[in-house]
């Protein structure tokens, strides 16, 4: 019997490159629908298992690192006060999959890190 093994790479930070726990419901937002983590690097990150979510996931990821604190996210310039990164996700597998264009039902991990604190 032929087996389909995951090709992907398993999921990690693209900032540190450390391998990451898959996304869960934290609690850090109670509010939120978005399963979230954080990396050991300080990188907080947001999966949109839909993949059509995407300014709504961003926003979330901002105000978790922000300590939920959403004028201080929405204070922040990308770039200057934050950097973000987004990949591809197979929340199955907990792998890294190839991107798609925009709202292409794919998930993806949305991940922010503050520059400035």
């Amino acid at each position: 019997m032929n087996r389909q093994f995951n090709k992907n790479p398993e999921a990690f930070c693209p900032f540190c490159k450390s391998k990451i726990r898959k996304p869960a419901k934290t609690g850090l937002r109670p509010l939120s629908d978005f399963p979230s983590g954080n990396c050991d690097c300080g990188a907080v990150y947001v999966s949109d298992l839909t993949g059509k979510n995407g300014g709504e996931a961003m926003i979330e990821a901002l105000a978790t690192a922000c300590d939920n604190d959403e004028t201080r996210a929405f204070s922040l310039e990308e770039g200057p006060d934050y950097t973000m990164k987004v990949i591809g996700y197979d929340a199955r597998t907990h792998s890294v999959t190839k991107r798609g264009h925009y709202k292409d039902g794919k998930a993806r991990l949305y991940f922010v890190k503050l520059t400035a604190v």
